[in-house]
C-alpha cells in the first residue's frame, strides 16, 4: 500500500480543533479522498453526510485510547482507501503511546491552545505542554483578545521547547498571524547591540530565527564562561544557564567564542564581552550556528541570578 499523509490536529477539549478541520476540508481544494478520525467530541459537531457527499470525507469516531490502535486503523484504511488521513486527537491522550500502520506518514502536527486558560495550564501542567510542543509543527492560540500580549511573557519558554515550531494566533475567522510580532526589547540597528540581562534569551533565540539581523553585527553583554576539553583550543562558550520547566530541566544556552584574547578567564567565571557575530556551518548540527569573534573581554563580578528562570514560578 502507498504511504498515506497524516495530519494531526491536537489540543484540549473545545480549543477550536473541529472548527479548524471543517474549514480546512471545505477550503483547501483537496480533490482526493479523506479519512477523518475523531477521538473526542466537543460543542461543534461534524455533519458526516455533508462531508461525505460534498467533500469526499469519511468520518470514524474513537472513544477509548485502547481502541485507537494500528489494527483498527489498518482495517479502516483497507475499507476506505483514503488519499490522506486527518486525526482530531484527544488532548489528554499520550501521542507517544499511539501505534499506527507503517503506511501512515505523519506530515504535520498542529496544536490548538485556548489563550484564556493557557497560563494556568502551562504553569501547572508544564511537562504536558513540553511533550506536545516538541512534536508540533504549528501551535495556534485561539481566543487571544489582546493581540499577543497575553502570551508574550511565555515567548522564550515556548521557543526554547521547540525552536522549529511556528507559533500562531488564529482569529474567529480562522485567519492566522505570527504570535510573536512584537518589537524586540533592544535596537538591532545600533552600531553595538546591547540588552539587559533579562533579555538574553530573547537575543539568543532571535539569532537563530533571524540570521540576517545579526550577521556581522557587534554585540555586547554579560555572560558566564563555560569551558570544555571537547571544544577547539583557545575557545569557550559565553552564555547562561536557563531553567525552562523545573530544576531538572536546566540547560546551557550560549555561543562559541573563537578566542579568549589572552584574557585570564576560568571555567564558570563571569565576563562582559564585546564581539562580532558570524555564522559558520557546524558539522555537529548540520546547519549554520552563531560564532562570536571577540573584540574585548573583561572580567566582572558574578551576577546575582546565575540561572535565568523561564518557568514562571
Amino acid at each position: 500500500m502507498k504511504n498515506i499523509p497524516v495530519f494531526f490536529i491536537d489540543g484540549f477539549l473545545d480549543s477550536g480543533k473541529t472548527t479548524f478541520i471543517i474549514d480546512v476540508i471545505k477550503t483547501d481544494g483537496f480533490d482526493g479522498k479523506t479519512l477523518l478520525l475523531v477521538c473526542e467530541e466537543g460543542e461543534v459537531e461534524y455533519d458526516c453526510r455533508m462531508l461525505k457527499a460534498i467533500y469526499n470525507t469519511d468520518v470514524e469516531y474513537f472513544y477509548l485510547q485502547e481502541d485507537f490502535n494500528y489494527i483498527k486503523i489498518g482495517n479502516l484504511l483497507e475499507q476506505y482507501q483514503p488519499d490522506r488521513v486527518v486525526i482530531e486527537m484527544n488532548g489528554m491522550w499520550e501521542l507517544s503511546k499511539l501505534q499506527f500502520p507503517r503506511e501512515l506518514d505523519i506530515m504535520q502536527v498542529i496544536y490548538f491552545i485556548d489563550t484564556s486558560t493557557f497560563a494556568v495550564y502551562f504553569n501547572n501542567m508544564r511537562q504536558k505542554f513540553v511533550d506536545i510542543i516538541k512534536k508540533s509543527s504549528i501551535v495556534c492560540f485561539i481566543n487571544c483578545t489582546d493581540s499577543s500580549k497575553q502570551i508574550e511573557p511565555f515567548k522564550n519558554a515556548l521557543k526554547m521547547i521547540n525552536s522549529n515550531t511556528q507559533f500562531m494566533i488564529m482569529d474567529k475567522d480562522m485567519r492566522a498571524k505570527d504570535a510573536f510580532e512584537e518589537p524586540l526589547p533592544y535596537d538591532v540597528n545600533k552600531d553595538v547591540i546591547t540588552f539587559n540581562n533579562e533579555d538574553y534569551m530573547t537575543f539568543y533565540i532571535d539569532t537563530f530565527d533571524h540570521k540576517k539581523r545579526y550577521e556581522n553585527k557587534i554585540v555586547e553583554y554579560d555572560s558566564q564562561v563555560f569551558m570544555s576539553k571537547k571544544l577547539p583550543k583557545n575557545t569557550f562558550i559565553a552564555g547562561r544557564k536557563v531553567m525552562n520547566c523545573c530544576a531538572n530541566d536546566i540547560q546551557l544556552c550560549g555561543f562559541l567564542v573563537k578566542s579568549s584574547l589572552d584574557t585570564k578567564i576560568k571555567d564558570r567565571s563571569w565576563i562582559h564581552i564585546k564581539a562580532k557575530i558570524v555564522y559558520e556551518f557546524s558539522k555537529d548540527y548540520n546547519e549554520e550556528e552563531v560564532m562570536l569573534e571577540p573584540i574585548e573581554i573583561n572580567l566582572i563580578d558574578p551576577l546575582d541570578d546565575d540561572i535565568l528562570n523561564l518557568s514562571g514560578n
